[in-house]
């Protein structure tokens, strides 16, 4: 079967999101630039033409008519294809940057905003900031009772001859009977 029969078949079903790779297909095989060019501008219509019904911009009966519009330029363009091309290889053919589906770009730009907009409200609400899930945690340690600094007293023998009183001084039995009352205020 030929190129433009492919092709014709493809436009009597309404199938243009094969017509029009078809198209570049046949323009890269023959090197031909003006088939390039008008299947092109065909291709920018139709993706305006398809944004504008995702918008709800246009009306059914608009939407007929461009569509209409497209298809009769779309067939002008096959009836001037000569009758020995052929779509031979199409199946294997890289697909081209003017044919291949779009990524949804703005989508995932989207989804990532809204993410980062999302942690920042949870940094907010909770007091932390991206910057406290980086840093080196220091070990915590909690603050020991304070109490005031011990004497520097050395014992020796069976008994402790060293004692502190509750208002702070230091008792020292030096083995007498009556133990002497020494303290580091010199009282």
């Amino acid at each position: 079967m030929t190129a433009k029969q492919t092709l014709l078949k493809w436009l009597a079903e309404d199938d243009l999101q094969k017509v029009i790779p078809a198209l570049f297909f046949l323009a890269d095989k023959y090197k031909e630039e003006q088939l390039r060019n008008q299947a092109t501008s065909q291709s920018r219509r139709l993706k305006a033409l398809e944004k504008e019904k995702i918008n709800g911009t246009l009306s059914h009966e608009e939407d007929h008519l461009q569509a209409a519009k497209i298809g009769q330029a779309l067939l002008q363009i096959i009836q001037d294809l000569p009758d020995d091309w052929t779509l031979d290889g199409m199946e294997n053919a890289p697909v081209s940057a003017a044919t291949a589906p779009k990524i949804h770009w703005k989508k995932y730009a989207a989804y990532g905003t809204g993410l980062v907009a999302l942690l920042a409200g949870i940094a907010e609400l909770t007091g932390y900031s991206v910057r406290d899930l980086f840093q080196k945690k220091e070990p915590t340690e909690t603050p020991a009772e304070k109490r005031p600094p011990a004497p520097n007293v050395s014992t020796s023998g069976d008994n402790s001859p060293a004692v502190i009183t509750n208002d702070g001084d230091v008792n020292i039995n030096y083995g007498e009977t009556q133990p002497k009352k020494d303290s580091t205020n010199n009282k």
